[in-house]
């Protein structure tokens, strides 16, 4: 009696303490309603209000998709710019979204932007909310939690303010993933088809369903992907697949000569940037054959190593979502070219990792998650912005790598979760409340 009365007067250390504030329901409600009120407010003026009404800078969906649409109206090659400056800054996606692009040649500027710029904000949405029904949250501190860090995800923010495609990638994730947790559904893979069809990086999730043999998943990616294939402009098909698509491999050095929002931030990226330094600043043309070789091994590894622990299919639904995270956050370390943009994908497999961490109060789990987001997102940016102007370049030149490492951190948790995964109910006892998963 007197050992357990000594025990009660220790005083909690402060993560102690802080993890004992945290479990505090009412504590979160205030802080998460503190943070996402102007939260939201700033993201709304930053990714909607301002891009509409001072539309002052570059934007990917009408300088780059409506434009290769032009090219296409008039009878012109949509890849003679890609052939002949370089296909990192121009048309290096399939024929069909030019083709999808050409009702929009003759619309207004103004009109076309505003319209897309809220169709981004529709596809941010749809994920959320997707997302969060196939993980089935019904408490809304977690799910202002995800919308908390979806919004303030850096790579996303520039991406629905560019209007580019891979927002609207990032929507069919969603309507994957929540196919995938519902077993072997046709629609998921039509959705996935159409990722696939506008581009080809989601394809490492397409050879899950293959790999766990989900006939009519994997059946309607193929029939989709080759319907779109077929009457978007198919006769270009042929130079996409055996010039642009090698061609991507062979251009990574020079993503180096553009702004570091722009750089690759994949493993072929940073190897080239430590075998040759300035390739970062410019200098080279491309990869030699030493860079190329050490990408491919290191798309091995990750290949070999996710395909070790995904092994044979789970039957529940924490499994399965365990399995299509690792898949995604595997996918940016093996493909040649990934840029910060693409990372936007890996707010899946976040938010998969994060809800799963708190459902167990796996606190281990959950730091990685939030180191991974943290990398990624405002750490890189920071990174970023100092290279762009120049501040101490040869002190900040490890941050261009920052992005990578969140990406490896993410992978590695992913891994190491499925592996040790076992079907379990959630602690009650630590775990922030949350409707419990079952198969």
């Amino acid at each position: 009696m007197c050992a357990l009365e000594v025990k009660l007067q220790v005083r909690p250390n402060l993560v102690q303490r802080l993890g004992l504030t945290l479990l505090n329901r009412r504590f979160r409600g205030l802080l998460l309603g503190i943070a996402l009120g102007p939260t939201a407010v700033v993201y709304t003026w930053q990714t909607l209000v301002r891009p509409i009404a001072f539309p002052g800078r570059v934007i990917d969906f009408y300088e780059g998709y409506v434009a290769w649409a032009r090219l296409l109206a008039s009878g012109a090659d949509p890849y003679t710019p890609c052939l002949s400056q370089g296909c990192w800054l121009q048309n290096v996606y399939p024929p069909v979204v030019s083709w999808l692009a050409l009702p929009l040649v003759h619309l207004d500027r103004g009109v076309t932007v505003a319209v897309a710029l809220i169709g981004a904000q529709l596809c941010v949405a749809i994920f959320i909310l997707v997302a969060a029904r196939a993980l089935r949250i019904r408490d809304w501190q977690l799910l202002a939690l995800w919308v908390l860090a979806a919004i303030t995800f850096s790579p996303l923010m520039g991406e629905v303010v560019a209007r580019n495609l891979q927002v609207l990638l990032l929507a069919i994730s969603a309507i994957w993933f929540a196919g995938w947790l519902a077993g072997d559904r046709w629609w998921a893979g039509a959705a996935l088809g159409v990722g696939l069809a506008l581009k080809v990086f989601q394809a490492p999730s397409f050879l899950l369903g293959v790999w766990f043999r989900r006939p009519w998943t994997t059946l309607a990616a193929v029939l989709v992907l080759g319907v779109l294939w077929l009457v978007g402009a198919p006769q270009y098909l042929g130079e996409y697949l055996f010039k642009i698509v090698p061609g991507g491999d062979t251009t990574t050095a020079f993503a180096m000569k553009v702004a570091p929002y722009t750089m690759n931030v994949g493993p072929v990226g940073t190897v080239t940037r430590l075998l040759h330094p300035g390739s970062m600043y410019g200098d080279g043309t491309g990869i030699d054959t030493t860079v190329q070789l050490i990408g491919y091994a290191i798309a091995a590894a990750v290949t070999v190593l996710t395909a070790i622990v995904l092994r044979g299919p789970r039957t529940d639904r924490d499994g399965r979502a365990l399995e299509a995270a690792l898949v995604v956050a595997a996918t940016p370390l093996v493909v040649p070219v990934v840029r910060p943009g693409h990372l936007i994908l890996l707010l899946l497999p976040i938010m998969a990792l994060g809800t799963l961490a708190l459902r167990r109060g796996d606190w281990r789990l959950g730091a990685s998650v939030a180191a991974s987001w943290i990398l990624i997102g405002p750490v890189y940016l920071w990174f970023s912005n100092l290279l762009a102007a120049g501040v101490g370049a040869q002190f900040v030149r490890p941050g261009a790598e920052t992005a990578l490492a969140g990406t490896v951190l993410l992978w590695i948790a992913a891994l190491q979760t499925l592996r040790s995964h076992r079907a379990a109910a959630p602690n009650p006892a630590v775990a922030i409340h949350a409707e419990p998963v079952t198969a």
